[in-house]
This record gives structure tokens, C-alpha cells and sequence, in this order.
């Protein structure tokens, strides 16, 4: 289907919320990948669909912040306490294989 297709059909849709899902199966593509076509030819999306994708970015945003404070707590350990190696500025652990890995 064209994107041009995808369009007419999300707007002549009764429920273009869930339309989206629709749009998504029938063009074997992921919802968002739908989203992202109408925003780029102009359609007007549902306050409702806008809202669940917000709130999944700050879903998203808390997961990489546990991530990355587990991240900085697992050099810090195999850093013996260092968050970064004095020379080169950078984060280096040791591997426990002889290597060591910046």
C-alpha cells in the first residue's frame, strides 16, 4: 500500500485509533511505522494516540536511566571503585579474560 493509500484510508476511518493497528497489519509494518507516515504527510493524528506514545517515551526514558546507572555501578565495581581511568579520562574495566576493555 502507498503511503498515499495509507493515508485516505486512515482518514475516511471511523476510529482512526484504531485504524492505526489496522494500517499496521495489513502493511506488515509496526504501528509506529504507520504514525510516522501520516506525520510526515500532514494527517492529524488522535489526542489519544499522541498520548500513549508519550507515555511510553517516559516508560522508555526510566528503563535507560535504571540501565544506565546499573551500567556506571557495574565499572564502578570492576574499576574498584573508579568511575574512569585517570589517563585517557575513559571508563576501563577489567574483562577477567587479561583483556581490558575501554
Amino acid at each position: 500500500m502507498t503511503e498515499r493509500e495509507i493515508c485516505i484510508m486512515y482518514r475516511e476511518a471511523r476510529n482512526q485509533n484504531t485504524q492505526l493497528q489496522v494500517l499496521a497489519e495489513l502493511n506488515d509494518v509496526s504501528r509506529n511505522e504507520i504514525i510516522r507516515i501520516l506525520v510526515k504527510n500532514g494527517e492529524k493524528l488522535p489526542s489519544r494516540a499522541i498520548n500513549q506514545l508519550y507515555k511510553r517515551l517516559d516508560v522508555l526514558e526510566e528503563q535507560i536511566s535504571e540501565k544506565e546507572k546499573e551500567y556506571r555501578e557495574i565499572v564502578r565495581a570492576l574499576n574498584g571503585g573508579e568511575k574512569q581511568d585517570r589517563r585517557t579520562g575513559k571508563n576501563e574495566f577489567y574483562r577477567g579474560n587479561g583483556d581490558y576493555k575501554h
